[in-house]
């Protein structure tokens, strides 16, 4: 595998406060699951979700440097479980400065439009909300799901700012 680039849209959203949403319903077997696993481990997690969607950026990260954001006590990352098998992950960084980044989030090609997406987004920023942040923020772009944008935006994040950016990507 060799590292590439493109240049793709990306959109930068916000929440500043939290929002009022109804009970968060999942199907049954669903669990979620702090992660303490290992570099290796999280890679796996990290391709099993993301691998058809380019996310790239922490297969290609040295150890060491993906070992610092493992390590880093700010850092929270939720594994999604049906019956027993991982579906999905949310990684929050909860930053010194009061705002909370949502640095990934996402479901297995397998788990996505079986109705986990929604709950599993409800939980993630019910749980962030729980440490009364200044704001919650995270990214997306365009070879990302067609549904991540419309999902966060219906979530109650707004659009603060959008551009054009290089973007890693892995080729054979």
């Amino acid at each position: 595998m060799k590292t590439s680039f493109k240049y793709v849209k990306r959109w930068y959203l916000e929440m500043k406060e939290a929002p009022q949403h109804s009970e968060i319903v999942f199907p049954e077997n669903i669990t979620i699951v702090r992660f303490s696993g290992n570099t290796d481990d999280y890679r796996q997690l990290n391709r099993l979700v993301g691998g058809d969607l380019g996310w790239v950026d922490r297969q290609i990260m040295k150890d060491e440097e993906l070992e610092k954001i493992l390590n880093n006590s700010g850092n929270r990352i939720f594994v999604l479980f049906n019956s027993q098998q991982p579906v999905g992950f949310a990684e929050l960084d909860f930053m010194n400065n009061g705002e909370v980044e949502m640095h990934y989030f996402g479901l297995v090609p397998g788990a996505r439009g079986k109705g986990l997406g929604k709950p599993f987004l409800q939980w993630t920023i019910a749980e962030v909300w729980k440490s009364n942040p200044s704001k919650l923020i995270l990214n997306t772009c365009e070879i990302d799901h067609p549904g991540a944008l419309p999902m966060y935006l219906k979530a109650g994040f707004t659009i603060v700012a959008e551009r054009i950016e290089k973007q890693a990507v892995l080729s054979e």
